[in-house]
């Protein structure tokens, strides 16, 4: 009788795990700003993420939440697009 009512309670634990499990998430921080750089072997100004020009590539699995915390610190709007 013992060992049936250990198998329900891992049972019913699995279940219980499985219903209340949560979405995972993918969450990135990016910083706007301007940098000065030379790509063509002129110094001119750009925008970077993160203190890098031509910013990074954002890798998320399907189905994954992706929260993305922007902070601006051009001297203009910034519109992103996904």
């Amino acid at each position: 009788m013992g060992a049936f009512r250990l198998l329900y309670l891992i049972c019913v634990g699995l279940l219980l795990g499985v219903c209340f499990g949560a979405d995972p998430f993918a969450n990135f921080e990016l910083d706007i700003s301007y940098i000065t750089v030379s790509p063509l072997g002129v110094p001119q100004q750009v925008i970077a993420v993160n203190g890098e020009f031509s910013g990074h590539v954002l890798n998320v699995t399907t189905n994954y939440k992706a929260v993305v915390n922007v902070k601006n610190k051009l001297d203009e709007n910034l519109l992103m697009t996904c």
